[in-house]
């Protein structure tokens, strides 16, 4: 009997999912390698919705990731780190993102997770909190800190066809998490976008396929 209610939980709960239009088209596939591809699309609510929803143990365990090595390094605690970014950052950021942001958010609820909007922005701006802070200016002898990048195709590369690679300036805790391929279908002239990420909302160069 026991098992009868739990299959009928799940049923119901999947059956609930499946009605839910934002969802419609979004999917992630099983981890490949360490790789998790998700495929998202609609506007940028639904599409904020199905990150926020697929992704959602990622992005908690991401946050934890984050609150933790940015408290220590700023020596702020995450309420006022929270403070900056609504202060600083979501002011400036546009109605579109914050659309998507809150999607997420949203997204995060409806699985359980208890984050809201101010704590994916605060997420997003965790490597300028020690610029905020002036920290990097009194370290002394420290070395310059700079992510590194290349791209080859053409004659440069064995099968002609494009090699890219790209170094993070980032500590392990955090830069280990870099493992979502994110396939996104716009609905703004069709436009389709790539890229490699965190699971939270962090900032994106965008690639036309």
């Amino acid at each position: 009997m026991r098992l009868r209610l739990v299959g009928l939980v799940v049923f119901f709960a999947l059956a609930l999912t499946a009605k839910d239009e934002r969802l419609q088209g979004a999917f992630r596939k099983p981890a490949d390698h360490g790789w998790i591809f998700v495929h998202l699309e609609g506007g940028p609510s639904a599409r904020g919705f199905q990150h926020g929803y697929l992704l959602s143990a990622e992005i908690l365990d991401a946050k934890r990731a984050i609150e933790l090595s940015t408290t220590h390094d700023s020596n702020h605690n995450w309420g006022e780190l929270r403070a900056i970014a609504e202060k600083l950052s979501w002011p400036k950021i546009p109605a579109e993102y914050r659309e998507e942001l809150e999607g997420i958010a949203a997204g995060l609820t409806a699985k359980g997770v208890k984050l809201d909007v101010l704590d994916l922005v605060t997420m997003n701006e965790w490597m300028e909190f020690p610029y905020y802070f002036d920290a990097l200016h009194k370290r002394q002898n420290a070395l310059p800190e700079h992510c590194s990048a290349f791209i080859a195709t053409g004659s440069y590369t064995k099968d002609h066809r494009i090699v890219i690679g790209h170094n993070n300036w980032t500590d392990y805790l955090t830069g280990s998490r870099w493992k979502m391929i994110f396939d996104i279908a716009g609905n703004r002239a069709s436009l389709r976008h790539g890229w490699r990420s965190r699971p939270d909302p962090q900032r994106r160069r965008f690639r036309h396929q």
